[in-house]
């Protein structure tokens, strides 16, 4: 099974699950999509808007191989699930989002042996026919994401607790 993921955008990403839904045709391979709030459904497979995370990484589990947009939440989840996976970045230019940042985590993804990155969408049938094996060496890096999450969330309740609360807001008389 391939699963794949276009993430939360409000724009839609049609030139990934069109070209997911022709890979799907061609192989017979079952398809699921996660389409968000895009408009564009695959004919060749399952497809939903959203499902609660655990039943994400669950389809996660079961994938052969993940194909998913440069977002961050998507590629911790495939690195999570330990799956091989491909990082289509989405294109400012193909109004798949407001800038090319998802280049970025793209070429990081790759440069890091993580996954693969595919720019050119004609090369995804192939990149899904052999993805590349999960990497034994990556390890996620849970205290220093904590211990700056702790730092911020200090900062903002120190700077929250000289605040005087206003008579509308809750909790207040």
């Amino acid at each position: 099974m391939i699963y794949v993921t276009v993430g939360t955008m409000f724009l839609d990403f049609p030139r990934l699950v069109t070209a997911m839904d022709a890979i799907a045709q061609n192989t017979g391979e079952r398809l699921v999509v996660q389409i968000g709030l895009g408009k564009t459904l695959p004919q060749h497979g399952e497809h939903f808007a959203f499902k609660p995370r655990q039943e994400v990484l669950a389809l996660q589990r079961e994938a052969r191989v993940i194909v998913c947009h440069a977002g961050i939440g998507s590629v911790l989840d495939a690195l999570h699930v330990r799956r091989p996976f491909i990082v289509v970045p989405r294109r400012k230019r193909f109004n798949e989002h407001m800038n090319d940042h998802q280049m970025d985590l793209a070429q990081a993804v790759q440069q890091r042996g993580w996954g693969l990155a595919v720019y050119n969408i004609e090369e995804l049938p192939t990149a899904c026919a052999t993805p590349k094996l999960f990497p034994a060496r990556y390890q996620p890096g849970k205290e220093p994401l904590v211990a700056a999450l702790r730092g911020f969330l200090e900062q903002v309740a120190g700077r929250n607790a000289g605040r005087r609360r206003r008579p509308n807001e809750e909790g207040t008389a």
